[in-house]
């Protein structure tokens, strides 16, 4: 009798957590379609009244999941039959693929620029002025205008 219950156990949660799966995959591959009704909402989530296409497209949309194992697969055949405009994701292969590459591309493009950039900074900055043969400075003489300005400065900050 034990041996019968946890039998029946095992197999009926093994059978919700398989209509578990199910759901989540209707959910996850629903989110990344669009209704063709013109209302610009995810297929699951048209609140559309008396939408003409979303009970056509969300019968379709089971049918192509028992169809197909895959959930890329489905959501080719929805690019297929509808359109590439109504799948929201885009391809990670062949030219839709760019758009998960040049992003990523470009941000990095940008830190080692920011990089460089910092570089040239500090690097223009912390050079040593160079001396002439005589052991002087080629620097030009302080200008005394600012030097003024540059006492104002310490008594004013008191440093």
């Amino acid at each position: 009798m034990k041996r019968l219950l946890l039998t029946l156990a095992i197999y009926s949660s093994a059978a919700f957590l398989m209509g578990a799966d199910s759901d989540r995959r209707y959910n996850e591959v629903g989110n990344k379609i669009m209704c063709s009704c013109s209302c610009n909402q995810v297929l699951l989530q048209c609140n559309h009244v008396s939408c003409p296409a979303s009970p056509g497209m969300i019968r379709d949309l089971s049918i192509q999941l028992n169809n197909y194992p895959k959930d890329g697969d489905v959501l080719d055949w929805f690019r297929h039959t509808y359109g590439y405009t109504m799948v929201t994701e885009p391809r990670s292969e062949g030219f839709e693929g760019i758009i998960w590459i040049v992003p990523r591309v470009v941000w990095a493009l940008m830190l080692l620029g920011a990089i460089y950039l910092i570089y040239l900074w500090t690097s223009r900055y912390s050079r040593p002025v160079p001396a002439t043969s005589s052991g002087k400075s080629t620097a030009p003489p302080p200008d005394p205008r600012l030097e003024a300005f540059r006492e104002r400065a310490r008594q004013e900050t008191e440093l």
